[in-house]
């Protein structure tokens, strides 16, 4: 079923840019093929051209289909229809075993900043535990949401225009939001700022060069379509950017951030993306550190790979 949000995006809906590599910062690309509108078989979306960077394999459209109306025409859902098919048990389960790790690599407790704090089941669970918590939360819907359930104070502006002072968290955590920026690369860049030193990065992403997509595109491939299965620029969830361990490796080695384990786990996509998911698979991992440390997940979309690892910087 498609839902009125997606009905209503079409490509006047949107302000379309030639997009290079934002971690290589070049235009050496490869075409992968078209996804959305009649490139879907559902006709989710607009169409977009998919392409690959040569050297770090980040996967995006170009031209960018930039939305004329904001993250709201994305995201314009009440908190709890976006979140129906979340539990929260199982939320708040995952935030105590993400705090404990956080603990143990930061060497304590101190200050959190939850980036994409959705309705705030971490920051409630770090607040309970004796953290000093922080969060972002650019839905002006969800912003709410979180405040009320954590009782944290909640940004609504994107961590680059907050203006936090240098090494000012202990840990930053960024669970399944970096697909969905436009600019990951001045994220990363700035969470590596304001991360003390010894602090904790978590991370959380789609792994778009997973058993899944490869499968997928093939499938089509053999149909003879130029169809392929990666991202959702322009229909839920939205995912902008397909990374991959080569182009997260990338991406934290532009900004000082190098991962120092990963390793893979197994886990179940939501109801809510059961039109574009089905098995997940992830990674998961950890380390300390010298410096601010990243612990990253990557995902993949229905067949999903989450690393979580930490990263140091040099």
């Amino acid at each position: 079923m498609i839902s009125g949000i997606e009905m209503a995006n079409g490509r006047d809906r949107y302000r379309w840019l030639e997009q290079q590599c934002p971690i290589c910062e070049v235009s050496q690309l490869h075409r992968l093929g078209r996804r959305g509108g009649s490139a879907h078989r559902a006709g989710l979306g607009v169409e977009c051209e998919l392409w690959r960077c040569q050297r770090c394999s980040l996967i995006f459209p170009s031209p960018m289909p930039f939305p004329l109306g904001g993250l709201e025409q994305h995201y314009g859902v009440e908190a709890d229809e976006y979140f129906e098919h979340h539990q929260l048990d199982d939320k708040n389960v995952s935030a105590i075993g993400l705090l404990r790790q956080a603990e143990e690599l930061a060497g304590g407790k101190g200050k959190l900043l939850d980036i994409g704090a959705g309705r705030g089941e971490l920051l409630r669970a770090a607040r309970n535990a004796g953290w000093e918590v922080e969060g972002i939360e650019p839905s002006s819907r969800f912003t709410k949401v979180a405040a009320s359930y954590s009782g944290a104070m909640i940004r609504s502006e994107p961590v680059e225009r907050c203006g936090f002072p240098s090494g000012s968290f202990d840990c930053v955590v960024l669970g399944a939001v970096l697909e969905h920026l436009y600019n990951p690369d001045e994220t990363i860049g700035e969470i590596s700022r304001i991360l003390r030193k010894g602090g904790v990065l978590f991370l959380d992403v789609p792994n778009e060069n997973g058993l899944y997509f490869k499968i997928g595109n093939l499938y089509q491939k053999l149909r003879g379509r130029d169809w392929v299965v990666n991202t959702a620029p322009t229909f839920s969830p939205f995912h902008i950017f397909g990374f991959s361990p080569r182009s997260l490796r990338a991406l934290l080695a532009k900004h000082g951030l190098e991962p120092r384990h990963w390793r893979g786990f197994a886990a179940r996509c939501s109801r809510s993306c059961a039109r574009h998911c089905s098995l997940t698979k992830r990674f998961r991992g950890a380390c300390s550190s010298l410096r601010p440390c990243a612990a990253l997940s990557i995902g993949m979309l229905t067949r999903k790979l989450i690393i979580r690892s930490g990263c140091g910087r040099f």
